[in-house]
């Protein structure tokens, strides 16, 4: 041990495909979302599609009607997203999404009351993530009854997936004092958080080419990288109540090749459970059985998988009791952090090979008693990245993650987002 090379304890991942943060949260009265500040998930190749007259509508019409005709907005991009169609980078359910509640809030004004609550209910239906709907029939008193999950009679529960063989523990990640280690040397994580290009978030697992990821994973391992981070929604992977755990095989299969494919290139993988889960109608955070079952399943099925260095529990579950500040949260800090103690111990009992995280907006240090190595993302500038990371030191011993790191790339960010010295400054 003392031939080995010491290093710092502060392990960077960058991500390369930034995200905008997410919108103020509303007050009272209603805000209005603008098609250039709305939330969309991670970036496709800028296209713009001019469609033919069989359509009949094209992605100037929502330009058009935008502010003035909501209606016309809405069977527009109804038309556009029915002839699989994209208007530019930001997809059309985002813009969907900032049409419903932006014509609820109209209604609002007008008093319209029953439609507004019609239209701010299609936009929590469409994205139930999104604070802004949630927060207006929060305040109406008109959050909607949960779909009842359908399930078919003849699926029942699958067996333990565990494999029955011994995993070979030299080709695990380990973790000693505050330095990883892989193959006897020193391991600094250097990689991205990761979606296919074309089939980011939801689409990931169901839509995914594999021929795609296999192009990209190359690129990812040429520029010298060893690591991406995944997210993991557990509703494509499952079917039926979440308690049963009932496995849809064929999503299950695709990460399956993800995995194998990250394996053949030497690429280690930070796996984020939890992703996308509901807040609302039975809450991740107090009704944990509902979850488990489900994780257990994921963890049971790949904790002989070498190419996994981590399961990260949650990814940024501090925002869930407000660390943006402002009325933002949800959930009590001892909710979450209770939480994330009772699935860290889950986590352990089903897989004893593999590290833990928990990729944290804030402060990560109050996560220390659940997870293996500290786990932070920072969105600011390179100064205050270093007094961050002189305070997380200075209150724990654990290794320190920098999980996400940034700046905004989309074309209409302001400038002082896309500055190319803070860009150099912090990578």
């Amino acid at each position: 041990m003392e031939s080995r090379k010491v290093v710092k304890s502060v392990l960077y991942i960058l991500w390369i495909i930034s995200v905008l943060s997410a919108c103020a949260p509303l007050s009272p009265t209603p805000v209005l979302l603008s098609q250039e500040t709305v939330q969309w998930v991670a970036p496709t190749i800028p296209t713009t599609t001019i469609l033919t007259a069989v359509v009949g509508v094209t992605c100037a019409d929502i330009d058009a009607g935008w502010g003035r005709d909501w209606p016309a907005v809405l069977e527009t991009l109804e038309q556009l997203l029915a002839a699989n169609q994209s208007c530019g980078p930001e997809p059309l359910t985002s813009k969907l999404y900032a049409a419903y509640f932006n014509y609820a809030t109209d209604l609002e004004q007008a008093q319209q009351l029953e439609l507004a609550t019609a239209q701010y209910q299609a936009a929590f239906q469409l994205d139930p993530q999104r604070q802004e709907a949630f927060n207006a029939l929060l305040r109406l008193g008109a959050l909607p009854d949960p779909t009842p999950v359908t399930c078919t009679s003849s699926l029942r529960a699958s067996p333990d997936p565990a494999p029955v063989t011994t995993p070979d523990i030299t080709q695990f990640v380990t973790l000693e004092g505050d330095q990883l280690w892989w193959h006897e040397q020193p391991f600094e994580v250097k990689g991205v958080n990761y979606y296919p290009r074309q089939t980011p978030w939801r689409r990931f697992l169901e839509e995914f080419d594999v021929e795609q990821v296999t192009i990209e994973l190359d690129l990812i391992q040429q520029a010298g990288f060893n690591t991406l981070r995944i997210f993991l929604w557990y509703e494509p992977l499952f079917t039926c109540e979440p308690e049963t755990a009932i496995p849809q095989e064929a999503v299950f299969a695709k990460l399956d090749t993800l995995f194998r494919l990250a394996q053949e290139r030497d690429l280690k993988l930070i796996v984020t459970l939890n992703d996308l889960p509901d807040l609302v109608f039975r809450p991740l955070y107090t009704d944990w059985a509902r979850y488990d079952t489900q994780t257990v399943y994921i963890v049971r099925r790949y904790r002989n998988t070498p190419a996994i260095l981590a399961w990260d529990l949650r990814n940024e579950g501090d925002l869930d009791y407000g660390a943006q500040g402002g009325d933002t949260a949800r959930f009590t800090q001892a909710e979450v952090l209770a939480w994330l103690e009772h699935v860290s111990g889950l986590v352990k009992a089903n897989d004893s090979y593999h590290l833990i995280t928990a990729g944290w907006w804030g402060d990560p240090t109050v996560t220390g008693s659940s997870v293996d190595f500290l786990s932070f993302h920072h969105w600011y500038d390179a100064q205050q990245l270093a007094t961050r990371i002189a305070d997380y030191r200075g209150k724990v011993t654990l290794p320190l993650l920098l999980e996400e790191v940034g700046y905004h790339s989309w074309a209409t960010a302001p400038t002082g987002a896309r500055d190319e010295a803070l860009h150099k400054r912090l990578c």
